[in-house]
């Protein structure tokens, strides 16, 4: 029989995994900022909590896919919240991508109180999650691990475990996400310069993918900057220049440098500056065929 579990951050990602959950019969009690957002899990059978610590409260598992690390800290360490309300044993899955400094230290606040944090980050976008083939990078004890397996099979197709500490995996996801920038880096500089040769942008892509990658990682984006489809964002430019944010942060605080992080941030931040943050992240291309001087196609 699948556990009862507190469900916190219904968003883009969150919505459809919790979606994905009760319809392999999770008992979930769900919470969100913007309750209404919430709501109409109802209909999937989600019991809807109108705080945190009502959704919490008597539960075993609380699970959180949250924005950011002060949003995570806010719900987690807050009044009223996921550790003040979780019993001892209990476990906090976090999904969110987060600095793996903080997952340190949201690791050892669980300890003292005598629960489990295990960390859990996803790739995969909306559609991914609604599909339920999220790849799934899980960090935490073996035997928690083991007993949270059939959950997160649920909602991924692949399920990696990379160690004991919950903070490998968040060093995953951004590293996994600082990879992912600088293929973003590469096909927008070189649908720029394809542009300002008068070369088609989606035969370009359709080339390089046949010929060199083979990567749906490259046709997916590729197609999405040789179209100019940057709405609805998958991933927002925002959350794009987090990310690339906390993988500098965390090898700056090694001394290690990471020249290209500091070249995709720039782009994203000047990005921002011309009013793209709620576009997709694939809007670096946009950035950087304007820098080229080539028309836009909007």
């Amino acid at each position: 029989m699948a556990e009862q579990v507190a469900w916190i951050g219904t968003g883009n990602m969150g919505f459809p995994i919790a979606e994905n959950l009760l319809k392999n019969g999770w008992d979930l009690s769900v919470t969100n900022r913007s309750i209404e957002r919430a709501e109409p899990l109802v209909h999937f059978g989600a019991k809807i909590a109108p705080s945190v610590g009502e959704a919490v409260s008597g539960r075993g598992i609380a699970a959180t896919l949250l924005s950011d690390d002060e949003a995570v800290r806010t719900v987690a360490e807050g009044p009223g919240g996921v550790i003040e309300n979780l019993p001892p044993g209990g476990i906090h899955i976090s999904f969110s991508t987060l600095s793996p400094g903080f997952v340190e230290q949201l690791a050892r606040r669980h300890a003292e109180k005598g629960q489990i944090l295990v960390a859990a980050p996803v790739f995969g976008l909306p559609d991914r999650a609604k599909a339920a083939t999220l790849t799934i990078v899980t960090a935490g004890p073996a035997r928690v691990l083991d007993r949270l397996e059939p959950l997160f099979r649920a909602i991924g197709s692949e399920v990696f475990r990379v160690g004991d500490e919950p903070w490998k995996a968040n060093w995953v996801k951004i590293l996994g996400n600082f990879t992912l920038g600088g293929i973003l880096e590469t096909l927008a500089e070189t649908l720029a310069l394809s542009r300002r040769v008068d070369l088609s942008p989606a035969l370009m892509v359709e080339i390089l993918d046949t010929a060199l990658y083979r990567s749906p990682v490259i046709r997916n984006y590729g197609t999405l900057m040789a179209e100019e489809a940057f709405e609805p964002a998958g991933f927002r430019m925002r959350l794009g220049l987090k990310d690339i944010n906390l993988v500098a942060t965390a090898a700056a605080k090694l001394d290690i440098p990471l020249p290209l992080a500091d070249l995709v941030r720039n782009g994203f931040m000047s990005g921002l500056h011309r009013g793209y943050e709620n576009l997709d992240w694939s809007a670096l291309s946009k950035v950087r065929a304007e820098d080229a001087g080539v028309e836009s196609h909007d």
